[in-house]
């Protein structure tokens, strides 16, 4: 075994390929870095679909702690991961992944406490120069405001019933699905990761179950990180300075149980999640890339499918239905996602296409990053305008919806809605304050049944038009205890408030929590 490890090695640094590489880590999906991933690539546009890795960009080295420590233990709390061990063939690091939190919502006349009680492990590192890993595991139980955890239950397991599917236990976005808790609480475990390999200077591979982004802006149209892990691999080809081009493939689930099984537990059924992003770099700081994903139907009760040819070919455009039709057995869309850096602002779009029967619908996005605001350091603006249209992401079908693990792939809130959002952050010595404003309007239909009015499971036939908005306000201060894993103490205040013609809705609620921020969780919806 040990000859084994040597000679593959001795391959790895010595083939006629070797050369020059530099760090394999993944960047951490959240927004912080994510944004500080931005705020540091002024008039370059490096990457628009994420996660990042630090060979684009040594991010930690960029925002590291540069603050001087007089004692071994507050070097350690402030600066470093908790366990790190490194040597010429590699590294690793382990850091706790916490959410202590708790709540209360005040208009929730019970007298029940909201919670988040979140343990688990973050593990990242490299090995020989070309391969980065990271892993997750965490334990969860949680209790939610109303509206959320009435949401997470709208999207649980389906089971065959008499003539129908009965929906079972719920599904929590960026977590997995549940079982009960306390009553009306959920309890959720999950793990996820990811192995980056590098194997030239031009092209990347990498295989795990991670949500990935594409866009540089707060939501996605296109695909987003708001659904569960799922299995896939993924390829960039760097094929120059301008042109870059990526490939994944991805096992998607509907949690629909089959009925018949062997195993202790039936499986759910599977699609096919195939995807083509070609980068186009005309200049340094402008990128325009062409998008284009969808699901294959691979199987349900009574049928299985073979893989198609369209959805694993390298070739842009055919993924879905749009050219080929057959909409039987495939169902996506198509976009173009456009990224223009300046020094100290970023401006972005993207443009969705969607076949809905024999119509072919656009959704849209624009927005703008405004950092170092007065010269300012540290003080991050951004505003965001989205728009989709009813029925988008939808199928007459809803298991061919554009969805994983029966959420949005793109925006949490489904379709049929304009949004508007407006965000700002500053940080100096480690204390911080944020604030987030969501506005949401729905364009047609029924919005006085907010589980459905929006939904992509569910296309809307011959509703009456009634007029519904939703705003949101969160505000955050807190104390940044770490960035190298994103450790914070925090305490913040977050409404919504709806309203439709046929009434109103106010939630409100404060909240205190210890927590460490790696990947996203998009509750304002």
């Amino acid at each position: 075994m040990k000859k084994f490890w040597v000679r593959c090695t001795c391959w790895l640094l010595c083939s006629p390929i070797g050369f020059s590489v530099a760090q394999q880590n993944t960047l951490p999906m959240h927004v912080f870095y994510k944004e500080k991933f931005l705020e540091n690539t002024p008039n370059q546009s490096l990457e628009t679909f994420f996660p990042a890795t630090e060979n684009q960009l040594n991010l930690h080295r960029i925002i590291r702690d540069s603050s001087v420590q007089y004692y071994d233990g507050t070097e350690w709390l402030f600066k470093k991961h908790w366990v790190s061990f490194s040597n010429s063939e590699g590294s690793i690091s382990i850091s706790p992944l916490v959410d202590f939190t708790l709540g209360k919502e005040t208009t929730d006349t019970s007298g029940q406490r909201l919670f988040r009680n979140t343990r688990g492990v973050y593990i990242e590192g490299e090995l020989l120069k070309r391969i980065g890993f990271n892993f997750v595991f965490a334990e969860n139980q949680a209790r939610f405001m109303n509206y959320e955890a009435a949401f997470f239950r709208s999207r649980g397991e389906k089971y065959i019933g008499v003539g129908n599917y009965s929906t079972q236990n719920a599904v929590i976005p960026g977590g997995s699905r549940t079982k009960p808790f306390k009553g009306n609480a959920f309890d959720y475990a999950y793990s996820v990761g990811s192995i980056h390999f590098q194997a030239t200077k031009q092209l990347d591979f990498e295989f795990g179950n991670t949500p990935q982004f594409v866009g540089v802006g707060y939501r996605s149209l296109l695909l987003s990180d708001n659904t569960l892990g799922a299995l896939y691999l993924r390829t960039k080809w760097k094929i120059s300075d301008r042109w870059s081009y990526q490939l994944m493939f991805r096992k998607n689930n509907n949690l629909y149980r089959k009925p018949l099984t062997q195993q202790v537990e039936s499986v759910y059924e599977s699609k096919l999640f195939g995807m083509t992003y070609l980068t186009f770099k005309p200049i340094s700081n402008v990128s325009i890339s062409l998008f284009s994903a969808g699901n294959q139907l691979r199987g349900d009760s009574l049928v299985k499918h073979g893989i198609a040819l369209q959805m694993i070919a390298p070739i842009p455009l055919i993924q879905n239905d749009l050219i080929f039709g057959n909409s039987a057995l495939f169902n996506g869309i198509s976009g173009i996602n456009i990224d223009f850096a300046l020094k100290q602002s970023r401006f972005y779009g993207q443009l969705v296409i969607d076949k809905i029967g024999q119509k072919h619908v656009v959704a849209g996005q624009v927005g703008a990053h405004f950092f170092k605001i007065a010269s300012v350091k540290n003080l991050h603006a951004q505003v965001e305008v989205n728009l989709v249209p009813k029925d988008f992401y939808a199928d007459k079908n809803p298991k061919l919806s554009y969805s994983n693990f029966n959420l949005p792939l793109a925006h949490i809130k489904g379709n049929n809605f304009g949004e508007i959002i407006v965000r700002g952050d500053y940080e100096v010595k480690r204390f911080f304050v944020s604030s987030k404003s969501v506005y949401y309007a729905g364009l047609k239909g029924n919005d006085s049944i907010p589980m459905t009015s929006h939904s992509i499971f569910e296309m809307q036939f011959n509703v009456p038009n009634q007029t519904a908005t939703t705003f949101i306000q969160e505000f955050e201060l807190g104390y940044r205890i770490n960035r190298k894993y994103n450790a914070l103490f925090s305490i913040g205040w977050k409404g919504r408030f709806y309203q439709s013609s046929v009434g109103k809705l106010d939630q409100q609620m404060v909240f205190i929590g210890l927590k460490t921020g790696i990947f996203n969780q998009y509750l304002d919806f």
